[in-house]
């Protein structure tokens, strides 16, 4: 299981020493949502148990992004007090990262990580290589400060925030208070404090445009996901407020999208009386098969794309590895591109290539419940045991037998 690291910290505020989890290193393949964790100025943030208190830890760690060949190295000031403990420390990071990978993996760029000293730099750097300006970066500064403002403030001034700053509402400034409250809410903080967030969010939602807007993109979502099938799809999909969302919309309920779906968004443009609301319908089913077709093509890049890497896993030295460096790669699509080899190899009677892709789904799932609560892990093992193991497995993991585990799904 890869190596999970903590630091102790002392509250600035209470004085309440508490461990919190840290990240050393950050790979944008293993996990894609670091990056804007990162761009958001979100990372290694800890949070007081006793009295809520709040921040960023200024600690070292290396950014890894492997489809650019980039490593970026932060190592602030306040690391190690002579030249040769900075060096020490870089070459810690440096070799964790370089050990977090199969063999093959291990590239010339990662001997020499772009070194920073400011976080601000770093991110900076990162923006360059996304190609976002200047002007992003200040206004997503702009959003974060505002943001501590707004939940610092007393709720009668809301209004007033709301409308001198409404320049800086959009998805990106929602997705930012949503991490605050899975913050508060992870680490246990008192209840007070996810209350006041709670009412903050949904105070945005009601009084801004593009609050107004996600809810709205909820509710459709909702529509669909509560009820899946034709008839709630195409009412999600009628009342969409955005492309963003018909896009979501198309992604979950392409397997419903036959003939027959089709024929009922005909038949509901036919029937419908009002010009406008014709011509809209008929721009709606334009856009759902555009989104559809391109879909359709971009799922056969995916499955290439997984096909190579279940030929990289087959290969390695190490596949144990190289999957928990695709771990945000052994998806949906990955999980059907290995079945269908291992059918293929059945149906030839190709026994050795068998057994090698029996190995490869072991591993994978070893990876799949490194990632997972030890009460999910059980009932799955519970779901594919035989009653004899069930049974030996129940008494082993009594400690596992929590209300928590009999409410996994």
């Amino acid at each position: 299981m890869p190596q999970r690291y903590y630091a102790t910290v002392a509250c600035p505020t209470c004085g309440t020493r508490f461990q919190t989890p840290i990240e050393q290193i950050m790979d944008v393949r293993v996990n894609p949502e670091v990056k804007n964790r990162l761009l958001s100025g979100s990372v290694n943030v800890a949070l007081c148990p006793a009295c809520g208190t709040g921040g960023m830890l200024n600690l070292p760690f290396i950014y890894h992004d492997p489809q650019r060949e980039v490593a970026l190295l932060y190592l602030p000031a306040e690391v190690g007090n002579t030249e040769v403990q900075r060096q020490q420390a870089a070459g810690r990071l440096t070799r964790q990262l370089m050990d977090s990978l199969p063999q093959e993996e291990r590239k010339g760029y990662l001997f020499q990580p772009e070194v920073f000293l400011t976080l601000e730099n770093l991110i900076k750097r990162v923006l360059e290589l996304e190609g976002v300006t200047e002007e992003d970066l200040a206004r997503s500064q702009q959003q974060r400060a505002f943001l501590d403002k707004f939940l610092s403030a007393l709720e009668e001034d809301w209004p007033q925030l709301v409308a001198e700053n409404e320049a800086l509402f959009d998805e990106n400034f929602f997705g930012m208070l949503q991490y605050t409250m899975q913050v508060i809410a992870m680490a246990g903080a008192n209840g007070g404090d996810f209350g006041k967030v709670q009412k903050a969010f949904d105070y945005l939602v009601e009084n801004t445009a593009i609050g107004r807007q996600l809810s709205r993109r909820n509710e459709a979502l909702r529509t669909f996901s509560d009820n899946p099938d034709q008839n709630s799809l195409l009412e999600a999909m009628l009342a969409a407020p955005d492309d963003e969302t018909l896009m979501v919309l198309v992604q979950s309920g392409i397997s419903l999208m036959d003939y027959t779906f089709f024929q009922r968004l005909v038949n509901r443009i036919e029937s419908t009386a009002d010009p406008l609301e014709k011509a809209r319908m008929v721009e709606l089913r334009r856009k759902i098969l555009e989104i559809r077709d391109a879909l359709a093509e971009a799922s056969e890049d995916v499955a290439r794309a997984r096909a190579e890497l279940l030929e990289k896993l087959l290969n390695t030295e190490d596949p144990l590895k190289m999957a928990r460096s695709y771990l945000s790669e052994l998806d949906e699509t990955f999980a059907l591109v290995l079945r269908s080899e291992m059918m293929a190899a059945r149906n030839r009677g190709d026994k050795q290539h068998l057994e090698a892709l029996q190995r490869i789904a072991n591993v994978i799932n070893q990876v799949a419940e490194e990632n997972m609560p030890g009460e999910v892990i059980l009932a799955r093992r519970l779901l594919m045991a035989t009653d004899e193991q069930a049974q030996t497995l129940l008494q082993n993991n009594q400690h596992l037998l929590r209300p928590q585990f009999f409410q996994v799904p």
